[in-house]
């Protein structure tokens, strides 16, 4: 082989040297960034759990830590019915299923619905927002509506339509 035809092949090969050396740099930087763990999120509120998911959506949605929820108590639990999902806030909780979305319940009519069972008594998911209706405040749940009414003089009154599922 001639001097020239040896410098040539030498230049050949390394080209394909350094092509292949930096396919295998591209390849591991994208192994070391996919076997590295995600960043951290960030809390809502110091030293508190974090919001995920569909939960985390509805708490954004209300305004997140000054919205009417506050800050996360716990981190999402499973309910007792194995199929939803829940999360505490200072001011509330946000409950999930997969056929309701997710939904907070607080105040009276949550101390209601917990009087019936919950998630697993007649009344089912909530499905709605608390709304207001003349001097009521009401909130749809997948088998009724509860009603809560402030009859003035320290005096409420709380009560459901009955179960629509039934």
């Amino acid at each position: 082989m001639s001097y020239l035809g040896g410098v040539l092949l030498w230049r050949a090969i390394q080209g394909r040297t350094v092509t292949v050396l930096g396919l295998l740099a591209l390849l591991t930087s994208v192994l070391v960034v996919s076997a590295a763990s995600p960043a951290p999120a960030t809390p809502y509120c110091a030293n508190r759990p974090e919001a995920g998911g569909a939960i985390e959506q509805r708490y954004v949605g209300m305004g997140g830590p000054v919205g009417a929820l506050g800050c996360p108590v716990t981190g999402e639990l499973v309910n007792p019915d194995g199929s939803g999902r829940r999360q505490q806030f200072d001011h509330g909780t946000v409950y999930w299923s997969p056929r309701s979305g997710a939904w907070p319940v607080w105040g009276y009519i949550g101390d209601y619905w917990c009087v019936n069972g919950c998630e697993r008594g007649f009344v089912g998911y909530p499905t709605s927002y608390e709304y207001r209706v003349g001097d009521e405040i009401r909130q749809n749940f997948q088998c009724t509506v509860i009603h809560f009414q402030d009859l003035g003089g320290g005096t409420t009154r709380t009560w459901s339509e009955g179960n629509i599922c039934a």
